[in-house]
């Protein structure tokens, strides 16, 4: 399977960068929600669906 893998290029290593960069952002907060106490995940669930408490939006 690694044979296949030839990095001839520095373009042909640039995907695997990305994908390496966008899976450990994913995965800490992936973590950091997990870790989150359950009143704080309530609060956080309910904040697109709170009335807000000033009257200035029309």
């Amino acid at each position: 399977m690694f044979k296949r893998v030839i990095l001839e290029e520095w373009a042909n290593l640039v995907p695997m960068i990305a994908f390496g960069v966008l899976f450990t952002v994913f995965a800490f907060a992936m973590l950091w929600a997990l870790r989150l106490k359950p009143a704080e995940r309530k609060r956080m669930a309910d904040l697109p669906l709170q009335d807000s408490k000033d009257n200035s939006d029309p």
